[in-house]
């Protein structure tokens, strides 16, 4: 029984490592560089200063990174507790099987590109529709001021952005009063892009204009605010 709990805490683990991944991903961060960053303040290693100022530089990232450090503690804590508890009363030939076939099926998985994509993109999903009350992730947005007719908005480009791989001197968007303030792209941060900028799934965006204009060019859902 002990084995059975030992190897359920394990996937719970790593599905919450997947989790705060996506979360990070949200803020603007690549995957790559997301992943990076859980793993580095899981594991305590790999964590450079440049590295690190793209998550202390941002209030966000910052309280994710607090969750995950004490995580990693409780599951560091916990795993030991586990083994300690195994290599006393349930050590033997079968559970020794039984964890090295778990571990083998873990690792197939876990290197298999299209169950990984699968599990990642249903996870962001549910994200983004339980916590961001929306079914398109295309209208991830904050309007952070609102002024007159004005606005300061965050927004994130998603995959079906009819903006990606737009550049912004092509993109019809200062014609309509919008402009960019600057773009982060989580290892990135460009202040004023220049006009041959081409618009990325991914990229963070403070953006100013006439709020009417915005919603209409980055087809928001302006209800709520």
């Amino acid at each position: 029984m002990v084995i059975f709990y030992f190897l359920i805490s394990i996937i719970v683990f790593l599905f919450i490592i997947e989790i705060i991944t996506i979360l990070f991903k949200l803020t603007g961060l690549s995957e790559d560089k997301a992943r990076f960053q859980v793993i580095s303040l899981i594991t305590g290693s790999g964590f450079t200063t440049k590295e690190a100022e793209l998550v202390t530089q941002h209030p966000t990232r910052r309280r994710l990174a607090q969750i995950v450090m004490v995580l990693g503690y409780l599951g560091f804590v916990t795993g030991i507790s586990f083994l300690v508890d195994i290599f006393k009363n349930s050590l033997n030939w079968y559970n020794i099987l039984i964890i090295l076939s778990f571990f083998v099926i873990l690792l197939f998985l876990i290197r298999n590109h299209y169950f990984m994509s699968f599990i990642h993109s249903s996870i962001e999903k549910i994200i983004l529709k339980r916590f961001f009350k929306s079914k398109n992730p295309n209208h991830m947005y904050k309007l952070i001021n609102r002024a007159k007719g004005y606005g300061v908005f965050n927004i994130t480009l998603h995959e079906n952005s009819k903006l990606n791989g737009v550049a912004l001197m092509d993109s019809n968007l200062k014609p309509h009063n919008i402009i960019i303030l600057n773009i982060d792209k989580g290892n990135q941060f460009i202040g004023f892009p220049k006009r041959d900028y081409i618009l990325e799934k991914g990229d963070n965006i403070l953006i100013y204009g006439k709020v009417e204009e915005v919603i209409k060019a980055f087809e928001l859902d302006i209800k709520g605010h």
